[in-house]
């Protein structure tokens, strides 16, 4: 059965607190997991909608589908295009799967439209009983 989690303002400023930039003694880094970024064309017609009804304001969702996991994360609206978004990690820590990204801008020399974007990224992986926490 497919399902839309969408994490609201208190969970993110718990996951934000105990998340995973944090690692202690007992909860060190574990493995990376594999994943893969999907092209808009192939994220889930139901998914995608929900993006983009959100797309102007930041956000971060997972989305279940069969055997798979869709984690998005969005920066919310732009001032112009150039923008992009960078993924730093995937991995485990402890019963937490932690996804790592980063909004950059467009170098200071590049010639970018002054219209507004909305950068967001979705990437796929296998499913999973671990929580997502976002580090973004």
């Amino acid at each position: 059965m497919q399902k839309i989690r969408v994490w609201i303002a208190g969970l993110l400023l718990i996951s934000l607190v105990t998340g995973c930039q944090t690692v202690s003694n007992d909860q060190e880094r574990g493995k990376d997991w594999d994943y893969t970024v999907v092209p808009t064309a192939d994220i889930p017609e139901d998914f995608l909608n929900e993006i983009l009804q959100r797309k102007i304001n930041s956000f971060q969702m997972t989305y279940e589908d069969g055997e798979y996991l869709y984690i998005a994360v969005g920066y919310g609206e732009q001032s112009g295009g150039g923008y992009s978004i960078q993924m730093n990690g995937l991995y485990e820590q402890g019963e937490q799967l932690c996804i790592q990204t980063t909004l950059t801008g467009p170098p200071e020399d590049a010639i970018v439209s002054d219209k507004a974007s909305f950068p967001y990224l979705v990437i796929k992986t296998q499913k999973t009983e671990k929580n997502v926490v976002f580090d973004s």
